[in-house]
C-alpha cells in the first residue's frame, strides 16, 4: 500500500454515521462539533427523526410539544443547538460492547416503567436518543428484549402484534405494594 492511499483509523465525525441509523443532515457546532439530524429503523409505519451533538451531551427526540420530530423538527433543534454550543469535536463515541449495549437497551426500558396498572409498548423510536451512543441496528435491540422476556417476564412480556405480524413488545408497570 501506498503511503499516499492509507486511511486514518479514527473515523471522522462530519461522515460517520451511527449503526443503525440513517444521517440526513449535518451541522457544525461553535468551535467544531457535529450535530447530526437521524432517523433510524421504525416500526410505525413513519419516520421519526433526532438530533444529536457529537461534542456535548444533547440529544433530541421530541418537539416542544413532546411529539415525535419531523426531518425539520429536527433540522431546526440541531441548527439552533449548534448555533450556541461551543463544544469541542470530541471525535466518534467508542461503540460498547454488547453487554453494555443490553445494558443501554434494559436502561431505556426501565425509564418507561411507570407506577400504575398499565402497560408500557415498546416502540424502536423509544431508542432514537440512544442510537448514537448505542451504535447497533434495530435487530439487536430486538433480541435484547426477546432475552429480557425470557429472563425478566414481570418486567417486559412480548405478544403478537396487531395486525398477526411482528412481535409487541410491554414494559411491565411496577408491582403494587401491600
Amino acid at each position: 500500500m501506498s503511503l499516499f492511499t492509507r486511511r486514518s483509523s479514527v473515523q471522522d465525525p462530519a461522515t460517520w454515521t451511527p449503526p443503525g441509523t440513517t444521517v440526513v443532515q449535518r451541522y457544525r457546532a461553535l468551535e467544531g462539533a457535529t450535530v447530526l439530524v437521524y432517523t433510524a429503523d421504525g416500526d410505525r409505519g413513519t419516520s421519526c427523526f433526532a438530533a444529536a451533538c457529537l461534542g456535548c451531551t444533547f440529544r433530541a427526540t421530541k418537539t416542544i410539544a413532546h411529539n415525535p420530530m419531523t426531518e425539520q423538527d429536527a433540522a431546526k433543534t440541531a441548527n439552533a443547538h449548534a448555533a450556541g454550543c461551543r463544544a469541542m469535536p470530541r471525535g466518534v463515541p467508542a461503540a460498547p460492547d454488547d453487554d453494555q449495549a443490553a445494558q443501554i437497551v434494559r436502561s431505556r426500558l426501565w425509564s418507561k416503567r411507570t407506577h400504575g396498572d398499565k402497560p408500557y409498548p415498546v416502540y424502536l423510536s423509544d431508542f432514537h436518543t440512544d442510537r448514537v451512543v448505542l451504535q447497533r441496528p434495530a435487530d439487536f435491540i430486538k433480541q435484547t428484549m426477546f432475552h429480557l422476556v425470557r429472563t425478566e417476564p414481570d418486567f417486559l412480556t412480548a405478544e403478537p402484534a396487531f395486525g398477526g405480524t411482528g412481535t409487541r413488545f410491554l414494559v411491565q408497570p411496577f408491582p403494587a405494594r401491600s
